[in-house]
């Protein structure tokens, strides 16, 4: 296999160094006889992308000049396959010595990066695509060749037309991070296909990660028709938006001004503005409010309903028959969202006391929380700080309606999870004095062996 010069130190591109003559052996075949011929040895043939392995022959153009693989060394074919050598033979076809030029378009990224870079074993090659723009984060030791490595990456992916690095990390307010431009246009509005939804947004300004896709999905896929969806750190819409198309009333929330901007531009570019609420709060007011409110709705309207999902377009010939509008049975949300993975368990504090209020009892929401954690034992770990940011007895967490899910590795050591969690009536109605309902604690016991064979079961699928 062929490698590209070696240019140790190089910190500026320059394209030309990477130009190797190499000398190969090749065939010279009649043009009428080409066709045969190559279908008959496609393993002696020179692959190397985008270079062509049949040129002209200079001395006639009756002749075409075959290339063969490198592993053929020499003119009397030596390294050739059986089937090749009797071709040659039955043909009467010549070999001779050929020269090519591999140029820096003949490489790939991670070859020209270990010809440059002092680690000839590993190349920072790797980056995350947001639409047309590549998100690096690169370590320190390749900082002094940034400006190289974000050409390479341009120069080799057809799709990236900005290269950027992750300058600190993710603030927790606003979940965006500093970055700098190593390559190619100042251009951050970037624009993302997921679940069947185009999401459009200012790449500086919000929060965006594609490796995330499959957790939408499968939050997603959680939700059914007629579910009331509260998203309480919903960025620019990946888990409201695909709820609403799917046939869910969404009432959808970010603190951050860029994020909340761009989830109502994605909500009327989706075409789901009649099943999508937009709000600009801190999370724990809007957890608050949208509750409050969702119930106050119920009460003075009754069931809620939101306008069909859109049928594909049927013939002219057909007649339309109107779908009827889809009923919101639930008093209260059916699913919360919370998506903030380095707080946003500290917010199930404001489910304490949220429905002691209330002149009716409303379903019982589940929660779906995502964090980190660093615990040798996850789940219990999670759990725990989850009935500690609640006010339920952290001893009793075997005995919470519970799934806690493997998302993904984001750190050696530091692992994201998804707690799914059935908000317990001892913190839904809780006042100062105890829980506005009284709770079977016999009943709950039993929920404590069942949800340790389910976590457990869970937990072993995760490592």
């Amino acid at each position: 296999m062929y490698k590209p010069p070696v240019h140790r130190g190089m910190k500026e591109l320059d394209r030309a160094a990477f130009s190797l003559i190499i000398p190969v052996v090749a065939l010279r075949v009649p043009t009428r006889k080409l066709g045969r011929i190559k279908s008959e040895i496609p393993s002696d043939i020179l692959k190397i992308p985008k270079l062509r392995n049949v040129v002209s022959d200079s001395k006639s153009n009756n002749f075409k000049i075959l290339l063969l693989d490198s592993s053929i060394l020499s003119t009397d074919l030596t390294g050739a396959s059986e089937k090749l050598l009797n071709l040659v033979k039955k043909d009467n076809l010549e070999a001779v010595q050929h020269q090519v030029t591999l140029g820096y378009e003949h490489w790939s990224a991670d070859e020209i990066l270990k010809a440059v870079l002092p680690d000839t074993n590993e190349a920072p090659t790797s980056y995350e695509q947001i639409g047309h723009i590549a998100h690096m984060n690169l370590r320190d030791q390749y900082l002094e060749y940034k400006n190289l490595i974000g050409q390479v990456i341009l120069d080799k992916s057809p799709t990236v037309l900005t290269v950027v690095n992750k300058l600190d990390t993710i603030d927790s307010t606003f979940r965006n991070f500093k970055m700098e431009i190593l390559a190619g246009k100042d251009d951050f509005m970037a624009q993302v296909r997921e679940n069947e939804c185009v999401f459009k947004f200012d790449y500086s300004k919000v929060y965006w990660n594609s490796r995330l896709h499959g957790e939408h999905e499968r939050l997603i896929n959680k939700f059914a028709v007629g579910n009331s969806i509260c998203d309480v750190m919903a960025g620019v819409g990946p888990f409201a938006i695909p709820a609403a198309r799917k046939g869910c009333l969404v009432w959808a929330n970010d603190l951050n001004p860029a994020s909340y901007e761009a989830m109502q531009g994605n909500i009327k570019l989706n075409k789901v503005q009649d099943r999508v609420s937009a709000f600009n709060l801190d999370g724990r007011e809007f957890i608050r409010k949208a509750f409050t409110e969702f119930f106050a709705k119920t009460k003075d309207q009754g069931s809620l309903s939101i306008p069909p999902i859109p049928k594909a377009s049927a013939s002219r010939s057909k007649q339309i028959v109107p779908e009827p509008s889809i009923l919101i049975p639930s008093r209260s949300f059916d699913h919360v969202v919370m998506n903030l993975p380095a707080i946003a368990i500290e917010f199930l504090d404001a489910f304490r006391g949220l429905f002691a209020a209330f002149d009716e009892n409303p379903n019982l929401p589940m929660i779906h929380t995502h964090c980190f954690t660093k615990s040798e034992e996850p789940e219990k770990d999670i759990l725990q700080r989850a009935c500690h940011a609640m006010g339920y007895p952290e001893e009793q967490y075997m005995a919470l309606d519970a799934e806690v899910y493997f998302v993904r590795r984001v750190a050696p050591n530091k692992d994201m999870y998804c707690l799914s969690l059935r908000l317990p009536e001892a913190v839904a109605f809780a006042t100062e004095t105890g829980c506005k309902r009284k709770i079977d604690y016999e009943a709950s016991e039993a929920v404590v062996a069942q949800n340790k064979v389910k976590l457990t079961d869970n937990s072993d699928e995760n490592r």
